[in-house]
């Protein structure tokens, strides 16, 4: 009886240690340039989103939007993703899967990316579960793929 009550407190510890996903306050930008304060579920995306939930206020009902009906979303100040139709390389850095050519091939694709650095030239990452590519746009030019090749 002794052995059983610490492992069933620290059992009953342990299940309140698992964090759940959450409703954060937050902004979104749609095609109309019209920013709507919302609360956005944060998923904490390893892979960029192509859609997201978000919530009008803590009692109304959950929405969906994805990447056609939205600019850019904006997570409590931290997570920040902005629409942009950009040219990305999807080859391999995978050592067996290389390509013999070593010529850069850009897909035309429209992708969220997540801004890391955000000034006078800013930082966008973008990572799905093939690849990891970085972007960079300076003042007002276009979006542009950091290209390295293998």
């Amino acid at each position: 009886m002794k052995k059983l009550l610490p492992f069933a407190l620290l059992f009953s510890l342990t299940i309140n240690c698992f964090s759940q996903t959450k409703f954060e306050p937050g902004y979104l930008i749609n095609n109309e340039n019209e920013k709507i304060e919302c609360l956005i579920k944060n998923l904490d995306w390893k892979n960029n989103p192509k859609k997201f939930e978000y919530k009008l206020s803590d009692t109304s009902e959950t929405l969906t939007t994805n990447i056609e009906e939205v600019k850019e979303f904006c997570i409590s100040n931290s997570q920040k993703y902005v629409r942009f139709t950009v040219g990305i390389d999807r080859s391999s850095n995978n050592i067996d899967h290389l390509d013999i050519t070593g010529k850069v091939t850009l897909n035309e694709e429209q992708l969220f990316l997540k801004a890391l650095l955000e000034g006078k030239a800013t930082l966008y990452a973008y990572e799905d579960e093939y690849v990891k590519r970085f972007f960079y746009k300076v003042d007002s030019s276009k979006v542009a793929q950091l290209i390295f090749k293998r």
